[in-house]
């Protein structure tokens, strides 16, 4: 299926209701759960002190 961007150029859209749908879902995702995770274990790291020799905070 091919739809005019937004933007309002002519360059065709190649993505499927569906595959677009897949996208804004994983990106929802990506926001409301993994972003928190991510984080939160950054910020327990940066608790534990000196971050030059703190694996947690270099290796997550």
């Amino acid at each position: 299926m091919a739809n005019q961007t937004p933007s309002g150029n002519n360059r065709p859209r190649y993505i499927t209701p569906e595959g677009e749908q897949a996208l804004r879902d994983e990106l929802q995702f990506l926001w409301k759960v993994k972003r928190p995770e991510v984080t939160q274990a950054v910020r327990e790291a940066a608790a534990l002190g000196d971050r030059s020799e703190n694996a947690e905070y270099i290796y997550g």
